[in-house]
């Protein structure tokens, strides 16, 4: 795919309309070197943990309370103790906003910062679907180490109903721009790459004679021709590196550092996250996705899909399994990327597909799927820790303040990773802006 460097990320007077209060295009202080976006599927109840609204009558506000966290003023929800401690870290944008209100396109829409040109649910993806944030990085990213693939994708590719949801590879781009996918079992174990070498044969050796197709034709056979080649070339670059072949083996951690992050899938799913960053990686997506284990005592029944998507038992989900991981998860990647000294290195972003209803729904007690108002974190990477930006209404249904689209949020990503300037190709040759969005320079001054 041919790739020309040409006014990528230019934000015009139709951004600016389209946006109201735009956010203005900036960069950081400091370019963070990589980028951990953890996705939480189905879709999280911002009312719930964030954007809290104690005021509200109970069926807008909930049976949860805030508490204090460590920035004066701000709070959040009961069963984020530990995210709680660490809020100076954090920075939440409550205003990111759009109007797909089905999961499929609201997946799309987000993970590639475009519209997906048949937004109803039942999607399925094509050759022509437009990149993941991470597909335009590893096309566009300038300088990126040959020795690392573009970028990694943990611990499964989300599914609905056996489909696989559309926006998750490198779409009109290209198998090239497809991650390099590393499974993590129900139990948090790795099911690392083969990347050993037959025995006696150094990696020089291998490339240099290019005996490296018969070592992987067995493994690739099922793979169509023209992802041979892509998925042939990352595992060459892996094989090539010492680094990256531990860094798939978590037995290299402390216990209690294993046990810090939660020995489940989406705890190890993080830590290896953060292995593959310190590795060298520049850019991974955890999908909190399918749920495997039973839930706690009370609460019947297991999610095969978006275990976000808590259209009943919404709150007894919440408060006993998605909550406190996500609380222990987030926290200890938020520490260990402190104590490494990564801290401004990376920057992770948290962040799911929409938000949820305000109103309390019946007969479930639960909430519904809602576009019109969400809450994104940012953490590391020179992001302005300990600020809120954006702000709704009083019950947290429309945006009121500082509006931001999914676009504007990949196009920070991008721009953060120095990706601007850039223009990429459809399949047919036709030049394209890579986003539409406008970066959101604000998280660097809050």
């Amino acid at each position: 795919m041919l790739l020309a460097r040409r006014d990528f990320l230019r934000v015009g007077t139709v951004a600016v309309a389209a946006l109201g209060a735009s956010p203005a295009l900036a960069a950081p202080r400091q370019k963070p070197r990589s980028v951990i976006l953890i996705f939480l599927d189905g879709g999280t109840s911002h009312i719930d943990l964030f954007d809290m609204k104690p005021e509200a009558p109970a069926e807008i506000r909930g049976p949860f309370r805030p508490i204090a966290t460590s920035v004066s003023g701000v709070r959040v929800c009961e069963h984020l103790p530990r995210l709680a401690r660490r809020m100076h870290q954090l920075l939440q944008l409550r205003s990111v906003h759009h109007t797909d209100g089905i999961h499929d396109p609201a997946v799309y829409l987000t993970l590639t910062g475009k519209r997906h040109p048949t937004p109803l649910g039942g999607l399925k993806t094509s050759p022509d679907d437009d990149p993941h944030i991470g597909g335009l990085f590893a096309a566009l990213a300038p300088n990126r180490p040959a020795a690392v693939p573009g970028w990694f994708e943990l611990p499964e590719t989300m599914k609905m109903d056996g489909r696989t949801l559309p926006g998750q590879n490198g779409g009109f781009l290209g198998h090239a721009a497809d991650p390099f996918r590393c499974p993590v079992a129900a139990d948090g174990s790795v099911h690392a790459p083969n990347l050993d070498l037959p025995e006696g044969v150094a990696a020089d050796r291998l490339l240099l004679r290019g005996n490296l197709r018969t070592v992987l034709d067995r493994r690739l056979a099922a793979i169509d021709a023209n992802a041979f080649d892509a998925v042939r070339g990352q595992a060459v670059e892996l094989l090539a590196s010492p680094r990256f072949r531990t860094a798939f083996d978590l037995g290299k951690e402390p216990d209690a550092t294993r046990d810090r992050f939660g020995r489940h899938r989406q705890g190890q799913s993080v830590l290896l996250a953060r292995r593959l960053v310190e590795a060298g990686a520049r850019f991974v997506t955890v999908y909190w996705g399918r749920e495997q284990q039973d839930w706690a005592d009370g609460v019947k029944g297991r999610f095969a899909n978006n275990p976000w998507d808590t259209h009943r038992n919404h709150f007894p989900l919440l408060k006993e399994s998605l909550l406190p991981r996500a609380d222990q998860t987030l926290s200890a990647l938020l520490d260990d990327l402190s104590d490494r000294g990564l801290g401004e290195e990376v920057m992770v972003v948290w962040m799911s597909e929409f938000g949820r209803t305000p109103r309390i729904t019946k007969p479930w007690a639960s909430r519904d799927h809602w576009p019109s108002a969400n809450t994104i974190l940012f953490a590391g990477g020179g992001v302005a820790g300990g600020h809120v930006l954006g702000r709704t209404d009083a019950k947290a249904a429309s945006v009121v303040d500082f509006p931001a689209t999914p676009a504007d949020v990949v196009a920070t990503i991008l721009t953060a990773l120095g990706c601007q300037d850039h223009e990429i190709h459809s399949r047919d040759g036709r030049p394209l802006t890579a986003c539409t969005g406008a970066p959101i320079d604000r998280i660097y001054s809050g």
